[in-house]
């Protein structure tokens, strides 16, 4: 008899399994579609996920398909306004989510915090967003990481931080180019154009994001774009333009019930009939906003929906503790024989859970350790590369800084031999003179002569300070290449802050021939091939 009821259980078993097994693909299917309809029709969405979610089971087959068919419902709900219903299926859908499920809980994470943000609770959404984007880094997940910097620029633009806004759409606008995210792309470009600047420049933008969604037929997003399109219309003061494009966006949202799209149709277009002295058209408008946004963004609803999340948790609470008052009220009433074996069992069973669980505590607070080890791992490195930039940075500006002083004083060179051949010429012309204008013409040119006579000091100054600012070059250069005479030296020094042959030659007072035949020189002595630049080897140390 047992052995029959055993096979009974098993038989009954596999026809679950093999019931889950033929649903699947359906499930599947169903939340591809959800998927492929969301920004085109989330009304359609909103079902296809609904219908996943019916047909999911609640074994371990289905349990990740599940929180995908409720996360979607979300999205779809979020996007037809209906941000109470979306925000309480993420609460739900909490529940299925696996603890090592890293990717879910941060879609989780990210969708809620775009839901505070857009019910006015920042600082909620915030904290949200950052824990969402810190696991999508973790992970890895590079579109996850662009959407939480989308959503956290518009953060900032609900509470005015333009500027940080700005950084933030930025960023997640490069991440989406880098992987080529479409649909990325074009919402970052709309979100950039919800606050005032360079109209034309942002005009440009959202041209991109409307070209973009048009292909991808995201009939939300396209009422998204329009909309800002009009509003920097209204920035440009091109007012019919502006009420062009924000009847378009409201055909396309009122096309697919986008509610808080509409919303913001009404608010935009009430700025424009403003602006052009319409007021019974912008205080109708106006007030249509005020009645949708009220039913948008109620608090109380908010409120209701956490305390109905609340009230939900504590009756599971008090239902478990019934059951297991009942239990224990149960094995009261069989006290016999079986009383001892049954508590060993348990207190046996408690252990083994215990043990896990204290085992599984601490995995998980090795792996937060290790990653906080690699975070400071991470910031070590990099201010590691910061200090070398730095420190390279300034060797350039010193190399840099003695080549001009070279330079000028070359320039000097070449100025004071022009003067010298000045004098030459006032000599010549001294032999014609009679004594009489002699002696008023040897004067002035002593007086040229002396007005130049400190020329060698400055060189020999401009020469020190090379060697000074060179003297750990020098050196290394000698620890290498010991047998190198004092001239070699002196003339790496003045090769290593890129002085030509002819500004060396002004400085040494020697011709460029010779300066180029000690280079060669200089080049045999280091040992370098014919491949290998002198200048690059010796900035090298």
């Amino acid at each position: 008899m047992r052995n029959c009821i055993l096979l009974l259980f098993l038989y009954l078993g596999t026809g679950i399994s093999g019931l889950s097994a033929n649903n699947l693909e359906t499930i599947k299917g169903l939340i591809d579609k959800a998927q492929n309809d969301l920004y085109s029709a989330p009304d359609q969405a909103s079902y296809n996920a609904s219908e996943a979610i019916r047909q999911c089971t609640e074994d371990e087959l289905t349990s990740d398909l599940k929180v995908q068919a409720m996360i979607l419902y979300s999205r779809a709900k979020q996007l037809l306004g209906n941000f109470d219903v979306s925000i309480k299926n993420l609460y739900d859908a909490q529940q299925f989510v696996s603890p090592s499920n890293k990717l879910r809980t941060a879609q989780i994470q990210s969708l809620m915090a775009r839901i505070y943000g857009k019910l006015g609770d920042y600082e909620k959404a915030i904290n949200l967003n950052e824990q969402a984007t810190a696991i999508f880094k973790a992970i890895g997940d590079s579109a996850g990481v662009a959407e939480c910097y989308n959503e956290r620029g518009i953060m900032h633009y609900s509470i005015n931080e333009f500027q940080a806004a700005e950084t933030f759409l930025q960023k997640a606008l490069t991440i989406n180019r880098n992987i080529k995210n479409l649909r990325g792309i074009a919402m970052n470009l709309n979100n950039m154009c919800l606050y005032q600047g360079d109209a034309n420049k942002k005009l440009e933008l959202i041209a991109e994001a409307i070209t973009i969604n048009k292909n991808l037929d995201s009939q939300w997003a396209l009422g998204e774009n329009y909309n800002n399109m009009g509003k920097q219309y209204y920035y440009n003061r091109q007012y019919d333009k502006a009420l062009e494009a924000l009847r378009k966006g409201y055909e396309c949202a009122y096309k697919i019930g986008a509610q808080e799209v509409i919303c913001d149709y009404y608010e935009y277009s009430s700025w424009v009939y403003a602006a052009i002295g319409e007021y019974k058209n912008a205080y109708t408008q106006q007030y249509q906003m005020y009645i949708l946004s009220r039913r948008l963004q109620s608090s109380y609803k908010l409120r209701n929906i956490e305390q109905e999340i609340a009230f939900q948790h504590m009756n599971n609470q008090k239902h478990e503790a019934e059951l297991q008052k009942q239990a224990y009220e149960i094995k009261l009433l069989k006290r016999n024989i079986w009383l001892i074996g049954s508590v060993l069992i348990f207190g046996f069973a408690a252990c083994i859970f215990l043990y896990k669980w204290y085992k599984h505590k601490k995995n998980l607070q090795l792996i937060e350790a290790k990653y906080q080890l690699e975070q400071s791992e991470r910031e070590l490195s990099q201010l590691k590369l910061q200090q070398q930039e730095m420190e390279l940075k300034n060797i350039q500006n010193k190399l840099d800084t003695s080549r001009q002083e070279v330079t000028n004083f070359a320039v000097f060179l070449q100025s004071r031999n022009e003067l010298l051949d000045k004098i030459k010429e006032m000599v010549k012309e001294g032999f014609k003179m009679d004594s009489q204008t002699l002696l008023p013409h040897l004067k002035k040119i002593n007086a040229f002569i002396s007005q130049y006579q400190s020329g060698d000091k400055i060189s020999n100054s401009i020469l020190l300070s090379i060697e000074e600012k060179n003297k750990e070059f020098i050196m290394r250069l000698n620890d290498k290449h010991p047998n190198l005479t004092q001239g070699e030296k002196h003339l790496a020094t003045l090769l290593r802050v890129n002085l030509s042959a002819k500004e060396i030659s002004m400085l040494t007072g020697t011709t460029p021939k010779t300066i180029n035949m000690n280079r060669y020189r200089l080049r045999k002595a280091l040992n370098l091939s014919s491949d290998e630049d002198l200048v690059d080897y010796l900035q090298s140390f």
